[in-house]
């Protein structure tokens, strides 16, 4: 009897221990599912995003999530989790996330398409530049090639390339940044040569890197 009682006690014991971790599993999957964009970003290097990189995306910098909120038209009840808003990037809406190291990340489809209207591409980042400061594009069709990105500070262009087949927008000289990554941008009118023997096209090294120069 007391073998019996104290293999019982085991198994309670071993069955508590198992409704303690599945518990403590539920909480950690719960709270992923709460983490905001920039700290899954940040994340990364442990767990890996499955979804693919956006189409467009935005980095706004400040810190005011409110005044962001107001400027862009969307309810802070509407704010969703990281993979959600990856997942639904091309809904035409804007998915915000909370400030992160004073820089506020904007996804969705509701971003402005230079490759439909570069024009209104321009004023929607120029205006909101000069209410909020310093405003970055990233545009990467990895199907096209087509490519692009702005830096805008104070409703002033400071550089600008977008790419669809020609060349859309170009102002501003090229960065730093962009010369160190090999990154070739066309003037106005320029005709797209044809690639060597064993090279990329330009446009698809521009599109390849282009995560690379948002990263610098």
């Amino acid at each position: 009897m007391a073998m019996l009682g104290s293999f019982g006690l085991v198994v309670i014991l071993a069955g508590t221990f198992v409704v303690m971790c599945r518990r403590h599993q539920r909480q950690l999957r719960r709270k992923n599912r709460t983490v905001d964009p920039l700290t899954h970003l940040a994340c990364s290097r442990r767990r890996l995003i499955s979804h693919p990189l956006p189409t467009r995306w935005m980095l706004v910098k400040t810190s005011n999530e409110t005044l962001m909120h107001e400027l862009l038209g969307v309810s802070v009840d509407e704010a969703v989790s990281w993979s959600d808003a990856l997942s639904r990037a091309r809904e035409p809406r804007f998915f915000i996330s909370q400030p992160e190291d004073g820089w506020i990340l904007v996804l969705g489809g509701a971003l402005p398409d230079p490759v439909a209207d570069v024009d209104r591409s321009f004023r929607f980042l120029t205006g909101l530049s000069r209410e909020i400061g310093e405003v970055q594009y990233f545009q990467l069709d990895r199907v096209l090639n087509f490519h692009g990105w702005a830096r805008v500070r104070g409703g002033v262009v400071q550089r600008a390339y977008m790419w669809a087949g020609e060349t859309l927008w170009n102002e501003g000289r090229m960065t730093l940044d962009e010369r160190m990554l090999g990154l070739r941008c066309r003037a106005y009118g320029d005709e797209p040569e044809p690639p060597r023997y064993g090279e990329m096209p330009v446009e698809q090294v521009n599109t390849e890197r282009g995560p690379l120069l948002a990263r610098r």
